[in-house]
């Protein structure tokens, strides 16, 4: 499938990226508080953007978040031009109505979208395989998947907990609420030889009891699969660690978002290294099965480094490839969540020839997927765990707002 050119880099202050961080991650707050009046950071990121479209104007991933922040500012006539700017470069990601909440309803921003989504290709394939009862404001970020015992961990960004959960979706607390200290728990990996869980937990404004000073922290950990006992706890302050992957000898690579860098765990180690910079929000992250080489996906595209000597390839493709979340890698090929930009869809991505396979896309039981894991031949993530499901002051919905989490099954 061919796609709108990738995004170039865009130098920002680091006010200013912040700013889009949370642009591309949470986008515009949604509740039944009032409009609050448009903030400064708003005015600032739209006259950035727009500077910079001047210079590269058929940037489409600069296009489409300009266009959320013109929904923030509920400035809906800028909306509809800007999506109509994306329609006329040929855009083929379709349009997440979650990004439009402030000015959906109007007609021209409507008609926009409409012509937008009619365009993204639909491929249905994932099939419910479960939802898991009375969590309605769990808000699971991570999956992993432990193939000795056959049983998933989902991580909670609202509960700050680890839910053990069976192919039926009977789920019960592995790691209880706040235990050992734990903030919004997002990326895991199970060390199945050891029997490790692995967990990045971060501080963020929507867990439950945040603090000013939680929110510049993020701690590693990693508990004992058998009986849940923790056997390591590092903390990296100020961080924003997002996700993680083990290599066979005990190592790990994670994604550090606050700082654009991988950091790197030796094994038996106790402190984090910085192994590589250069980033635009790195978040999804993946060994190849040979273990030569790390895939770091950022809201630019996606990077190869050789582990030997850290040589970095950028990932070309016709197909758009930034803003991706959850990166797994299968039998040679990238499976990825796609969810910053556009519709959220699933794809498959060879690395070595760029070209991409689109697995699921449009699916109307999409909220913002984010990460998932690999099962026995196929790909399991949650459908809707609700990333937006918080007011302006960053607290959660009424549990009759929420909906029970639905995890979907794709076959690879």
């Amino acid at each position: 499938m061919t796609g709108p050119a990738a995004a170039g880099n865009i130098d920002y202050s680091p006010r200013m990226r912040r700013v889009l961080l949370l642009a591309i991650l949470l986008g515009a707050a949604c509740g039944t508080t009032p409009p609050p009046p448009v903030d400064e950071q708003t005015r600032g990121m739209i006259a950035q953007l727009t500077e910079a479209l001047q210079q590269q104007p058929t940037n489409t991933p600069w296009i489409y978040i300009l266009a959320q922040s013109h929904d923030r500012a509920r400035n809906a006539a800028e909306v509809a031009r800007w999506l109509g700017r994306l329609d006329e470069l040929g855009w083929e990601n379709g349009v997440n109505r979650i990004d439009f909440r402030n000015t959906g309803s109007d007609p021209a921003v409507r008609a926009a979208m409409a012509k937008l989504d009619a365009r993204q290709p639909r491929v249905s394939r994932a099939q419910p395989a479960f939802t898991i009862r009375g969590q309605r404001d769990l808000v699971p970020e991570g999956i992993a998947y432990d193939s000795a015992e056959d049983v998933f961990y989902l991580s909670s960004i609202y509960r700050r907990k680890v839910v053990r959960v069976d192919r039926n979706g009977n789920a019960r607390d592995f790691v209880a609420a706040g235990q050992d200290g734990m903030l919004s728990s997002l990326g895991m990996k199970v060390d199945a030889g050891r029997r490790l869980l692995w967990v990045i937990s971060t501080g963020t404004p929507e867990m439950r009891g945040s603090t000013a000073e939680d929110q510049k922290r993020s701690i590693l950990a990693a508990y004992d699969l058998r009986d849940g006992r923790l056997v390591k706890k590092i903390e990296a302050t100020p961080a924003q660690l997002n996700d993680l992957t083990l290599l066979s000898d005990g190592s790990l690579f994670a994604t550090d978002m606050a700082r654009q860098k991988v950091v790197r765990l030796a094994p038996g180690a106790d402190v984090l290294e910085e192994w590589a910079d250069g980033f635009s929000y790195p978040n999804g992250i993946a060994v190849s099965d040979d273990q030569r080489f790390l895939y770091v996906a950022d809201f630019r595209g996606l990077t190869r480094f050789a582990i030997a000597d850290k040589t970095r390839t950028k990932i070309e493709s016709p197909t758009l490839l930034n803003g991706i979340d959850g990166l797994n890698f299968h039998q040679g090929k990238l499976i990825a969540i796609q969810n910053a930009i556009g519709s959220p869809r699933v794809l498959r991505i060879d690395p070595a020839s760029g070209e991409v396979e689109v697995l699921e896309a449009g699916n109307p039981r999409f909220e913002i997927p984010l990460t998932g894991a690999v099962a026995g031949g196929e790909y399991w993530f949650i459908a809707n765990p609700g990333l937006r499901s918080f007011d302006a002051g960053h607290r959660i919905w009424p549990s009759s707002k929420l909906e029970d989490p639905l995890m979907l099954r794709l076959p690879l």
